[in-house]
C-alpha cells in the first residue's frame, strides 16, 4: 500500500495504546504484534523500531526494515529517520503524556497531525482474511456458549469462571470482559457480574473471544424455569435481528440503518432502544462504522458489524447479537 496521507510526510504508530493493550492500528499496518515497538511509515516504506531483545521476533514477523535499538536510542534514531514535514499520529490511542513527550522531542506541537479518523476509516472495510478471522472468533465463541451449563444455584461469577476455563481450553482470550446478567440485572445493558445466584428466569450472556487479534461479540439469553414472557421477547429479538439483516442492503448510511432498525423494533411493540443497535467490529470490539441515528457514514461491502436489537424493562432484558458482513445485494451472518 502506498503512503496514504496527504497532510503529513510520515506516520508513527505505537505497539501499545493508552489502555495498555496492543494498538489496533499498529497491528493492522505492521502486520505483527511486537511489544515496545514503533512503526515509522513514510513514502519510502515501513520501518519497525524495536528493542534489541525483540529483534529476532521482529525480523520473523515484520515485512520491512527492522532497526534494533539499545536503551535511550528511540528518540535520536527517530530524529535521524524522520523526513521533514508533518508527523501523523493516532491520537485516539496515545496517552496525553506520550503525546506531550513526542511534541517536545520532535519539534513542537505544530509538527504533529492527528490522523486517527483516517486510520479508522481504513480499517472499517475488511479484507477477506480479516473476515475469516472474525468468522473463526465467532465460531469459537458460539462453541463455548453452547458448552456451558447453568443452574439456579450458580452465581453470575460462576458463569464467568466457566467461560474463562473454556477459553483456556480453546487457547483464546476474552475479547472484552463478559457480561452475565440474571433476572432484573439483564435489563442493564452493561451489568457487571456479581456473586448473585442465577435463580429462575432469564440469564443474558454477552461474550466473545479474540482469534489472531480479531474479535467476536455475541449476546445470548438462557432460561431457567418457565420464564414465558422472557422467552417470548427473546424470540421477538431474533425476529427483529433477522429483519434488520434482510433490509440491511437497502441502507446507504449508518443513520439509515438505525432508523430502519427503530421502525422494526417499534413494529414489534418495543420501547425505544437505549443504546446503539450495533457497532463495527474487528481488531477492536467497537470500531468503525459508528452506528447512530445522525451518522452519514456510508455503508460499503465488507464492513463487519455486530448488530444487537434488544428489549429492556424493569423486570428483565433480552438481547440477540451477531456479527454481520454487509454486502451490496445480501448481508451475511457470520
Amino acid at each position: 500500500m502506498p503512503f496514504p496521507f496527504k497532510d503529513c510526510s510520515s506516520l508513527l504508530l505505537f505497539s501499545s495504546d493508552a489502555g495498555g493493550g496492543p494498538g489496533a492500528n499498529f497491528l493492522y499496518h505492521a502486520g505483527a504484534e511486537v511489544d515496545s515497538s514503533v512503526l515509522l511509515w513514510t513514502k519510502a516504506g515501513k520501518t519497525l523500531l524495536t528493542p534489541k531483545m525483540n529483534e529476532r521476533q521482529a525480523r520473523a514477523l515484520f515485512r520491512g526494515r527492522v532497526v534494533p535499538l539499545g536503551p535511550g536510542q528511540m528518540v535520536p534514531v527517530l530524529k535521524r529517520l524522520l523526513p521533514r514535514g508533518k508527523i501523523g499520529l493516532d491520537l485516539e490511542s496515545l496517552s496525553a503524556s506520550r503525546h506531550l513527550r513526542l511534541a517536545k522531542a520532535l519539534g513542537g506541537q505544530k509538527r504533529l497531525v492527528d490522523v486517527s479518523g483516517k486510520l479508522e476509516v481504513m480499517r472499517s472495510v475488511k479484507k477477506n482474511d480479516e473476515i475469516s478471522r472474525i468468522r473463526r472468533a465467532v465460531s469459537i465463541s458460539k462453541d463455548i456458549l453452547h458448552s456451558i451449563t447453568l443452574s439456579p444455584s450458580m452465581t453470575e461469577l460462576d458463569v464467568v469462571r466457566q467461560l474463562a476455563r473454556e477459553c483456556l481450553e480453546q487457547r483464546v482470550s476474552f475479547a472484552y470482559p463478559p457480561i452475565v446478567a440474571a433476572g432484573a440485572a439483564s435489563g442493564q445493558p452493561h451489568h457487571s457480574p456479581v456473586a448473585k445466584r442465577l435463580g429462575t428466569g432469564v440469564v443474558l450472556i454477552d461474550f466473545g473471544v479474540k482469534y489472531k487479534n480479531y474479535c467476536a461479540d455475541l449476546s445470548r439469553c438462557y432460561f431457567i424455569g418457565p420464564a414465558m414472557e422472557e422467552r417470548q421477547r427473546y424470540e421477538e429479538a431474533k425476529g427483529v435481528f433477522h429483519s434488520i439483516v434482510d433490509n440491511l442492503p437497502a441502507c446507504r448510511t449508518a443513520g439509515e440503518l438505525v432508523r430502519m432498525g427503530d421502525k422494526l423494533m417499534e413494529k414489534a411493540g418495543w420501547p425505544p432502544l437505549i443504546h446503539a443497535p450495533g457497532h463495527g467490529i474487528g481488531l477492536e470490539v467497537h470500531e468503525g462504522p459508528h452506528i447512530y441515528s445522525k451518522s452519514n457514514e456510508k455503508l460499503v461491502p465488507n464492513m463487519v458489524m455486530a448488530l444487537e436489537p434488544a428489549f429492556y424493562c424493569a423486570k428483565f432484558g433480552v438481547r440477540y447479537e451477531n456479527e454481520v458482513v454487509w454486502g451490496k445485494k445480501k448481508a451475511r451472518v457470520l
